[in-house]
């Protein structure tokens, strides 16, 4: 007060807040001490001295500064005095993308039509003329027409003149002039669609639009927008990067002291944590749960969960000016020159109205990009995405790819090859595009929340009645035999059902889907009851509809995403069915990608009749290929015997040198080059390419020299005895492939690796072989102890108590679903699906998170083809997989109990020794398969 007087300006009162309540303040630490790396103990005055800085009300604020209170009386001036609002920035649209002579919307108007022309060359169905006069009539309204314009030109490139695999998605779909100007491919004449969920008077907002584009050459189209119109007027939009549960664990473990393997196990010991309530298992890492120091940990850590971290790059949302960017929003560089980013998030570019258009990645969309051109290749059929679906209308030819989906043979294929979906697939069993439309949707949040799931199979498996209050509901909920499974469906129902307008509806949608967070329905549920009650409907049954669109609200699927996200469905699951060595290939070249890793991708082609060769330096490209090769139906394992005449395939797959871990593209190009007609040794490829030895060691540990006669240890053996760090600098200038004769290798005769040990090496080095399985060295011990193949499960009658083994491959919880996980375990003979409850999962956590070899012994639970086992208890049996990666004879033991694998100390093995095997182990650790996690 004394400087204020002395300096002649006011004095303002504030309280320079940092949390919103007293409570928060340890929060506050430990976020410090993250930013700080420290320590709660080691951060001394960093940390606020107590807990005052929190929001306090009006009244404690005069109390604080009742001998000051026109310091409190200035602070309200100088906010008077703050005209500024973020509602005074006006956003105006490029126009480049107009045509001569006309306004924008002239210009859409000319495009819609001529694209509904070609979508319809039989005439436009009077359905889809007049939904376009409507959405054509509320774009011109909302002045959006440059916005559509945008999105289709940035499509038109991609398409047109780089031949990039496109679609949209999301609400985008339910418009039906997105369809004509070719920005989705949900027909609107096919699939009932509300162009409120997209657009409407009520939204305030603009459109959004999602375009998915090969994730490969997504940077192809990035490159095109900043081209078009310039670094200057183009950025992409920031995101808020969250903390998670593992990365909350981890940083304020350390905040709190915990030791880096404490806070690994920690990690292990998790598997969505909500709440400190929730964690179980942490006395088996002699953790006190109820010491008041982790309680208060794991408080903060539940605390920390959604907070935000960190302000990233948004994957894709692009915001386009008429003006410059910095005039308009607050930007920052990017690690690529050039570039910018936006420091506002989606969320707030919507509220302002500012345009966005979403620019995304899709792996799918890549992998079926090569398997057509893959199937012109080598089967001279020319096809697009359009000709399967034109075929998928026709019974004899999709009903082959629907009876493989109802056997849940679906590894690798878009969106329903998770093993919750594989669950349902025998339930659902699809006969027709809309099932698929449902199948992509019916395994989420959302219908598992709302109690949809069980209902709809009943009513489809006809053990329940379907029936409809009136029949304007039965236009609504039909297809889905009464039962709302969609964001569009809670929303019809609104519409004819209590009388909301489509953007009131669309409002309803908002609310429903952050009623948690706000609690704005309650506003709604009055009116929405009451407007049913006033249209006929009795009202227990309108109380019903409101709860169950409440309870699927907050994670409901729209049915135009799902209708995009089938087209890909139905497209993957047709190579699969087909051409299962196209599709294969296609998909190994587009990881990463999916649920699987290559070596399920792999050990699936082979069972579908696949051959499949492995990478060498003679014979691989860079990327994986197919080659000559055998029937595929002359080679199909058993469990696949039925699709024995659906399979059309006789090409074999070559791995590709992509496959070699480590490898440099650039290395492999230039082996690829300067091969000729092969090459005759190792020395030779050395001499002629000039790679160092370093990427020879790389080759040689994958057993890449396969055509030149030697193993890997011999390869290893001659690649140490080479000199030089690369091999053409031995040579005279311009000498390079054109010697007469050959060099030689040095003599190397040594014995072979031991075959488990050669498989695990190979899984270290190509992160897959060919050469067997793991699990089949071990078979004789796990024959001894009872133990089934995963094969010879079928084989057993339902409800049998029985074991089985593999490498843990996924283990999934999907959201809310009671707490079961779905694990899959892989054998020398194939897959087995488990089931997990949560009762048994929590008296196995760490074997069912820590294991990577894993004996399961439950119950057999069989649907239709597909068997599951509900397991019951489990045994970690990873040691053994480690002596095997490390080529120890494991004889003809027994495998009775998980632990004996672990050795102890042996007598007469001094320290040095004791610390080898110890790093030869933990190498041989790293080199296992350990599992995907999806939660």
């Amino acid at each position: 007060a004394t400087m204020a007087r002395e300096c002649g300006v006011p004095l303002l009162a504030v309280n320079a807040v940092l949390y919103h309540e007293p409570g928060r303040k340890i929060v506050h630490d430990v976020v410090t001490c993250i930013r700080e790396h420290l320590t709660l103990e080691t951060a001394g005055r960093r940390l606020q001295q107590n807990a005052e800085r929190h929001l306090k009300p009006a009244h404690e604020m005069a109390r604080l500064f009742a001998e000051h209170p026109q310091a409190l009386a200035q602070t309200h001036v100088l906010l008077g005095r703050i005209e500024f609002s973020l509602d005074q920035l006006k956003y105006n649209y490029p126009t480049e993308t107009i045509g001569n002579g006309e306004t924008a919307q002239e210009t859409l108007v000319r495009l819609t039509w001529d694209g509904a022309k070609r979508r319809y060359p039989r005439g436009i169905p009077d359905k889809v003329e007049a939904s376009l006069h409507s959405e054509l009539k509320l774009i011109d309204e909302l002045k959006y027409a440059s916005y559509f314009l945008t999105v289709q030109d940035v499509v038109r490139y991609a398409r047109e003149e780089r031949g990039i695999l496109c679609q949209g998605r999301g609400s985008a779909a339910n418009s039906a002039v997105c369809y004509c100007l070719g920005i989705t491919e949900v027909d609107p004449d096919k699939v009932n669609l509300v162009f409120g969920r997209f657009l409407s008077t009520e939204r305030n907002e603009p459109p959004d639009i999602d375009v998915d584009f090969e994730h490969e050459r997504r940077e192809e189209v990035m490159q095109y927008v900043y081209k078009k119109y310039g670094g200057a007027r183009t950025g992409l939009t920031a995101t808020v990067i969250s903390y998670r549960s593992k990365s909350a664990i981890r940083e304020t473990a350390k905040v709190f002291g915990i030791s880096d393997d404490t806070i690994a196990a920690l990690n292990q010991l998790h598997w969505g944590w909500g709440s400190a309530a929730d964690l179980k298992g942490i006395r088996t890492l002699n953790l006190d749960p109820d010491d008041p120091t982790l309680t208060q940990m794991f408080n903060v850590i539940s605390a920390l969960k959604s907070f935000p971290r960190h302000l990233s790059q948004h994957v894709g949302g692009f915001v386009i000016t008429r003006d410059s960017l910095e005039s308009l929003v607050p930007i920052s560089k990017t690690a690529m020159e050039s570039r910018t980013i936006v420091e506002w998030d989606k969320d707030d570019i919507d509220a302002l109205g500012i345009l966005k258009v979403d620019i995304l990645a899709l792996g799918m969309l890549s992998c079926l990009r090569r398997s057509f051109e893959l199937l012109h290749q080598h089967y001279g059929r020319d096809l697009v995405l359009a000709d399967l679906m034109a075929e998928e209308a026709q019974p004899e030819v999709k009903a082959p790819v629907y009876r493989m989906t109802h056997r849940a043979d679906t590894i690798g294929v878009f969106q329903i090859e998770s093993r919750a979906q594989m669950s349902m697939l025998p339930r659902m069993k699809p006969v027709e595009f809309y099932d698929l439309v449902i199948e992509v949707a019916i395994v989420r949040p959302g219908p598992i929340q709302g109690g949809m799931v069980h209902p709809y199979l009943q009513r489809r498996q006809n053990r329940e009645k379907v029936s409809f209050p009136k029949p304007e509901l039965e236009a609504v909920l039909g297809r889905t035999l009464g039962v709302p499974l969609f964001q569009e469906q809670a929303m019809q129902i609104a519409i004819v059902g209590a009388g909301f307008s489509a953007g009131k509806a669309d409002q309803l949608r908002r609310a429903m889907a952050a009623w948690k967070r706000n609690g704005k329905l309650a506003q709604f549920a009055d009116e929405f009851i009451s407007g049913m009650i006033g249209n006929g409907y009795p009202e227990d049954f309108a109380r019903r509809c409101f709860s169950q669109i409440q309870g699927f609200g907050e994670y409901g699927f729209p049915e135009s995403h799902a209708a995009s996200f089938a087209l890909l469905v139905y497209a993957s699951c047709w190579f699969k069915c087909h051409y299962p060595d196209v599709f294969a290939c296609a998909l190994l070249n587009s990881q990463p990608m999916g649920f699987y890793s290559p070596a399920q991708i792999v050990r699936d082609a082979i069972e579908h009749g696949v051959e499949v060769r492995p990478a060498d330096i003679n014979r691989s490209d860079y990327a994986h290929v197919l080659e000559s090769g055998f029937e595929a139906r002359d080679r199909i394992a058993r469990q696949h015997a039925e699709m024995r005449d659906d399979i059309w395939s006789n090409r074999a797959i070559r791995l590709g040198l992509k496959q070699v871990v480590g490898l440099k593209q650039d290395h492999a190009n230039l082996i690829i080059a300067r091969r000729g007609e092969g090459y005759a040794s190792i020395r030779d490829l050395w001499l002629r390419t000039g790679i160092p030895v370093a990427t020879l060691e790389k080759l040689a540990e994958a057993d890449a020299f396969g055509s030149l006669g030697v193993n890997r240890r011999e390869a290893l053996w001659i690649v140490r005895g080479l000199h030089g760090s690369a091999g053409a600098e031995q040579l005279p200038l311009f000498a390079i492939g054109k010697r007469d004769s050959k060099p030689d290798d040095a003599e190397a005769d040594l014995p072979s690796m031991a075959p488990g040990e050669s498989v695990v090496h190979d899984y270290r080095t190509l992160s897959l072989s060919l050469k067997g399985h793991p699990v089949g060295f071990l078979r004789p011990q796990f024959d001894r102890r009872g133990t089934l193949r995963c094969a010879d499960l079928g084989d057993r009658p339902n409800g049998a108590i029985v074991e089985a083994a593999g490498l843990v491959l996924v283990r999934q919880q999907p959201g809310t679903a009671s707490g079961v996980i779905f694990m899959t375990i892989e054998d020398e003979t194939g897959i087995a699906s488990i089931i997990v409850w949560n009762k048994t999962f929590d008296q196995n956590r760490r074997v069912v998170l820590g294991s990577r070899l894993l004996a399961v012994r439950g119950q057999l639970q069989r649907e239709g083809l597909v068997t599951h086992l509900v397991s019951r208890s489990f045994t970690d049996f990873t040691p053994r997989l480690i002596d095997l990666a490390q080529g120890l004879d494991i004889g003809t033991a027994g495998l009775a109990h998980g632990d004996e694998g672990r050795r102890g100390p042996q007598p007469g093995r001094d320290a040095g020794e004791l610390k080898r095997q110890e790093q030869l182990r933990r190498e041989a650790w790293a080199a296992l398969p350990s599992g995907r996690n999806f939660h």
